[in-house]
C-alpha cells in the first residue's frame, strides 16, 4: 500500500507516492501530467538498510480483453514498438499463437494503440531496456501486456537511485506526436501514426492538408 501527499493529479499538481517495505528501503513515485496526457514518473529508492540492493526501473501497460478492430489492411491495431529505431508490430492474433515476444533496446518505446488511441511507455531514451509483448488469459478473456526493465542498479547503505521515464496515455495527433519526438527525444514516435506502405507520399500528402486547412 503505497501513501499518497494528495489524492487528485493535474497539469499543476503532480502526485507523490511512496511506500517503505520494511526492509531499509523506501521507494518514491513522483507523478506528473501536461494537458495533453503525457505523463512523467519518476522514480527513486532510498537505502538505509545494511546491505547494497539491486533495483531495476519498470514499468507496464494491460488490456484485458481482444477489441474490435477495423480491420483495414493498411492500419495497424494492436501490440508495436520502436526497438533501435526499427517499429515492430504486432496483432493480437499473433501473439496469442507467440504468447511472447522479446525485444531490448537502446531509447524508443512500446505501446498498444487502437485507430485513433495510443498508450505508450517511453523508458529512458539513453539506457538499454528489455521489453517483452505477452499474452496470457484471466478467466475466459484474453489479456495483452506489454512491459520494460530498464538498467540494474545497485545502491549502496545510505545511497538511492533515481531514474525517470514516461507514460502517453491520448489520442494519435500528428503534430503533438510530432512535437514530443522533438520535445522529449523520443526515437521515432512519429511511427505511432500507421501511415502505410507509402508512408512517403501519405505523410507529405497529410502535412499539405493540414497546412492548407
Amino acid at each position: 500500500v503505497w501513501s499518497a501527499n494528495h489524492v487528485r493529479l493535474t497539469a499543476r499538481n503532480p502526485v507523490t507516492l511512496t511506500w517503505d517495505n520494511g526492509q531499509g528501503q523506501v521507494f518514491t513515485q513522483v507523478i506528473s501530467i501536461d494537458q495533453h496526457f503525457m505523463f512523467t514518473v519518476g522514480q527513486s529508492v532510498r537505502n538505509s538498510g545494511a546491505k547494497a540492493v539491486a533495483v531495476r526501473p519498470y514499468g507496464l501497460i494491460s488490456r484485458t480483453g481482444t477489441p474490435e478492430i477495423s480491420g483495414f489492411f493498411i492500419l495497424h491495431e494492436g501490440l508495436l514498438g520502436v526497438f533501435n529505431e526499427t517499429l515492430a508490430e504486432v496483432d493480437y492474433d499473433d501473439l496469442q499463437e507467440d504468447g511472447k515476444v522479446e525485444q531490448n533496446s537502446t531509447g524508443g518505446w512500446i505501446g498498444i494503440t487502437d485507430k485513433f488511441w495510443l498508450t505508450a511507455l517511453i523508458p529512458d531514451q539513453k539506457t538499454t531496456t528489455d521489453s517483452r509483448f505477452l499474452h496470457g488469459k484471466q478467466g475466459e478473456k484474453d489479456k495483452y501486456q506489454v512491459d520494460f526493465l530498464g538498467p540494474t542498479q545497485s545502491i549502496a547503505p545510505g545511497s538511492s537511485a533515481t531514474a525517470s521515464n514516461n507514460l502517453f496515455a491520448g489520442a494519435k495527433e500528428v503534430r503533438l506526436l510530432d512535437g514530443y519526438r522533438e520535445d522529449l527525444g523520443i526515437v521515432r514516435f512519429d511511427l505511432a501514426v500507421d501511415w502505410g506502405w507509402l508512408w512517403f507520399l501519405t505523410k507529405p500528402i497529410f502535412q499539405a492538408l493540414i497546412y492548407f486547412n
